[in-house]
């Protein structure tokens, strides 16, 4: 079957203006391409969702734009094939190169590969993109180049000019007021309470529009800087080679949460990400499994570390359940740091498992001694005040 091509987008000017344009985009789009913190609030707003639910479809929606727009735009690179095979084929090699190319761009931003959900995403809209490019839009090129070309320019104006600006401003200040206490708390565990303590404490002069949930958002985040990974800077919208960033830091010195120094980074670094991203949208993820892998230092699994991972998570899900639930959290850190209303006691949970004891006392993560080892962790979690929201309670 023979497709009759139109002569106008052989120019070669066209084409090389969509390669640069396309891989301009790819080169200044920020790693990783995530929405705005305000888009989620909104979505979340609209379908009455939970914030996971609500940055899953802002996260889903703003890469599937992006990467359709990047996929029309891909399309006036190539000749236009002349068979339905070689359109059919063009239809699929184009996205995979782009898509690919992408990947490479963010991995050398990054550091590190992303997980396998942060290709698909991009390479199913970029699919759609080159057939739209390809087969429906090019009866009016001149349209849909312009259209697109906008797009992108707003996405990338929105992005660059601060996808997550109220956020990031409000993690920028209560790591400025951590870094700024830090000189004076003793280490200990006394320090990681009084750490909380700062970061959840009210800021004089920010203004009232600035929800509960918000003001502690940003200040689980600012903990998972300092205590948790530095590395999480750029999911937050701040440059991790700032001074800040690498004062912040130096505040794990002689933090410990039930007296170990790796707890108290297990804690804050589950709960930042908690409240950061979906699993399914955003390798952040796998920055905790590196850091999880580089605190163990190759002794093994912890049980006692899984508490603290869940501890976080679920104490990120109690500050900012509800209004309710996240000004209840605010008040009960004023009122003084109880270290059992955070974490229960821990040091009888088994550690340092090689993976021959793990399998011969557990058999696999999943089994049924797994799950009572897990649900026993849980229960003691539950007894934990500062745990769960307060309707739980």
């Amino acid at each position: 079957m023979n497709i009759m091509p139109n002569d106008n987008f052989y120019s070669p000017r066209i084409k090389v203006a969509a390669v640069g344009i396309v891989l301009l985009t790819l080169l200044v789009v920020p790693s990783p391409l995530l929405p705005p913190h305000l888009l989620g609030e909104a979505i979340q707003s609209m379908l009455g969702v939970n914030w996971k639910m609500a940055y899953l479809a802002a996260a889903v929606g703003l890469q599937t734009v992006f990467y359709c727009s990047v996929g029309i735009i891909s399309a006036f690179a190539v000749k236009r094939a002349p068979t339905l095979s070689g359109l059919l084929l063009q239809i699929v090699v184009l996205p995979v190169v782009v898509v690919g190319v992408a990947l490479v761009i963010r991995s050398v931003k990054m550091g590190h590969l992303p997980v396998w959900i942060n290709a698909a995403i991009p390479t199913v809209a970029c699919v759609f993109g080159v057939w739209l490019g390809l087969g429906l839009l090019y009866q009016r090129w001149k349209a849909t180049a312009f259209i697109v070309v906008t797009v992108i320019g707003v996405t990338l104006w929105v992005l660059l000019g601060g996808a997550t600006t109220e956020l990031s401003r409000a993690t920028e200040v209560r790591l400025r007021r951590l870094v700024a206490a830090g000189s004076g708390i003793p280490s200990g565990e006394a320090r990681f309470g009084a750490l909380l303590q700062v970061a959840f404490a009210p800021i004089s002069g920010e203004s009232e529009e600035v929800s509960a949930i918000q003001h502690n958002r940003a200040a689980i985040l600012a903990l998972g800087l300092a205590l948790g990974d530095e590395r999480l800077a750029p999911f937050v919208g701040l440059n991790r080679n700032r001074q800040l960033i690498r004062s912040g830091a130096l505040l794990r010195q002689g933090t410990t949460l039930r007296e170990r120094d790796d707890w108290s980074r297990h804690f804050c670094l589950s709960a930042a990400l908690a409240v950061l991203e979906h699993p399914l949208v955003s390798d952040a993820g796998g920055l905790m499994k590196e850091q999880m892998d580089a605190l163990t230092g190759g002794s093994g699994f912890s049980f006692g570390d899984l508490a603290a991972d869940l501890a976080g998570v679920r104490f990120a899900g109690s500050a900012t359940h509800s209004e309710a639930a996240a000004k209840a959290m605010q008040d009960l850190l004023q009122s003084g740091f109880e270290v059992n209303k955070f974490f229960p006691p821990a040091a009888d949970l088994p550690e340092n498992l090689t993976t021959e004891q793990f399998r011969r006392e557990y058999g696999s993560v999943g089994s049924q001694r797994y799950r009572q080892k897990v649900h026993e962790i849980e229960n003691r979690l539950m007894h934990c005040v500062a745990l769960s929201p307060p309707r739980s309670r």
